[in-house]
């Protein structure tokens, strides 16, 4: 499957990424950024708080050992989020390239890249060695993709006995379907959360305002900014998590 990149090209990518380190640089002389959050959520990628994801660390043991891999990772500020939070290691595989490279950029100025790394990719066709990871988190609901053929790849890469967590919007799929599509691609369901989801904190807000001025006479990064999620526009009022395990036998070939 083809999966279409944000409008723009290398340039725009490499501009909006210095916009939203100016953003962060401007705000850093007038607030700490949060834990995880260098760039003060302008990289999240989710219309809640991320700190949500706090519930990812309630799957196994987190160590520098744990290798998670974060599919349609975004900008990285999830997984730069999650390193800080859990102590692990997160490659974020993303479709979109311009969004890999714009997260590329903010790894290297953070200087993150040893804990997180980021490529292009689609989940059909995952690039990695079977049970190469520990954990895989699938944090972002895109649409129009295949989710079958995504979660036999994700299964794939997961080592037997590893974890899975996958957030749905509730009102957009039922608890019935996704845990037959985990079923079918060798995961076993261990737990299942419904949340109620919080705003994003003042922080947050003031930053993505600021960047929004910054970038009204640039549309095109505006709108390359705004693409770097597959949720609508409105928060949504919950959230479904489904937790699973990586089937223990895993089948030759």
């Amino acid at each position: 499957m083809q999966y279409p990149s944000s409008a723009g090209d290398i340039k725009d990518s490499a501009a909006l990424a210095e916009a939203i380190e100016g953003v962060a640089k401007s705000l850093r002389l007038e607030m700490p950024a949060p834990k995880g959050s260098p760039f003060y959520g302008l990289d999240h990628g989710v219309p809640y708080a991320v700190e949500l994801l706090h519930l990812l660390g309630s799957q196994g043991i987190f160590r520098k050992y744990e290798f998670v891999l974060e599919v349609f990772s975004g900008l990285g500020g999830r997984a730069r989020w999650a390193t800080r939070q859990f102590g692990c290691r997160v490659l974020g595989l993303e479709p979109d390239l311009h969004a890999a490279q714009i997260a590329t950029r903010l790894g290297e100025s953070s200087g993150t890249l040893g804990e997180t790394v980021f490529c292009g990719g689609a989940p059909e066709t995952l690039p990695f060695r079977s049970g190469a990871f520990t954990h895989a988190w699938w944090l972002d609901p895109r649409r129009g993709m295949r989710v079958e053929d995504s979660l036999s790849e994700i299964s794939r890469v997961v080592r037997d006995g590893g974890y899975f967590a996958w957030v749905l919007q509730e009102e957009k799929a039922s608890r019935e379907w996704a845990r037959e599509q985990l079923r079918a691609t060798g995961f076993v369901v261990t737990e299942e959360r419904r949340t109620r989801v919080v705003a994003p904190d003042t922080t947050r807000r003031v930053a993505e305002q600021r960047l929004e001025r910054l970038l009204q006479a640039r549309a095109p990064l505006l709108k390359m900014w705004k693409e770097q999620t597959g949720w609508d526009s409105r928060m949504p009022e919950s959230l479904m998590l489904l937790f699973a395990r990586r089937e223990a036998k895993r089948v030759a070939g």
